[in-house]
């Protein structure tokens, strides 16, 4: 980000915290795009992504006082993000769904360059593949792959057990990998 564009965050920030709607306007603005698709990745319809942004932003505006501003904001943002994504999950989830624990198959694939296959894919066909996972297997794959969240960290936001954690992100991938082979074998 150019400096200009740094200081220009930074004033939005603060007049966010002095409570203004421009401010705010500006900020949301802002960032509207990408916080979307952060929300899509957990989201099972636009219309539940754009709940969670909702959600989201009202967080961060609510607690924009709290955040320091020694850490980058987008990180910051991201992180309440995700935690409204998660909010939103438990809430309107009746279960969170940790039933769907299938065996995982052997998907050994011999001769299969499954890179080349992903590289031939544009971002909004894999981030389709993965909007296809279960729930709770495609919440836990975007705390772990995107988002950066440890097995621990995952287990203690979603009440579960570090290899109930791992097994989700196994499962993701397994099915991520079988579902591109088919698509390519099409």
């Amino acid at each position: 980000m150019s400096e200009h564009r740094n200081e220009e965050l930074a004033r939005w920030v603060e007049g966010c915290k002095e409570g203004s709607r421009r401010a705010q306007h500006k900020l949301f603005k802002h960032f509207y795009s990408p916080m979307l698709r952060l929300c899509m990745r957990y989201a099972d319809s636009t219309d539940e992504a754009e709940d969670m942004l909702s959600e989201g932003f009202m967080k961060v505006f609510t607690n924009i006082g709290k955040y320091e501003t020694t850490g980058s904001f987008e990180s910051w943002m991201k992180r309440v993000m995700v935690n409204a994504a998660l909010d939103h999950r438990r809430k309107y989830d009746a279960k969170v769904g940790f039933t769907d624990l299938e065996e995982v198959a052997d998907s050994t694939t011999a001769g299969y360059d499954i890179n080349a296959a992903l590289g031939r894919m544009s971002a909004d066909e894999v981030m389709a593949l993965i909007q296809k996972l279960p729930p709770t297997t495609r919440t836990v794959f975007n705390l772990f792959v995107f988002d950066g969240f440890s097995h621990t960290e995952i287990a203690q936001q979603l009440n579960i057990s570090e290899g109930t954690s791992a097994w989700h992100v196994n499962a993701a991938r397994t099915r991520i990998k079988n579902k591109i082979q088919q698509l390519n074998n099409e």
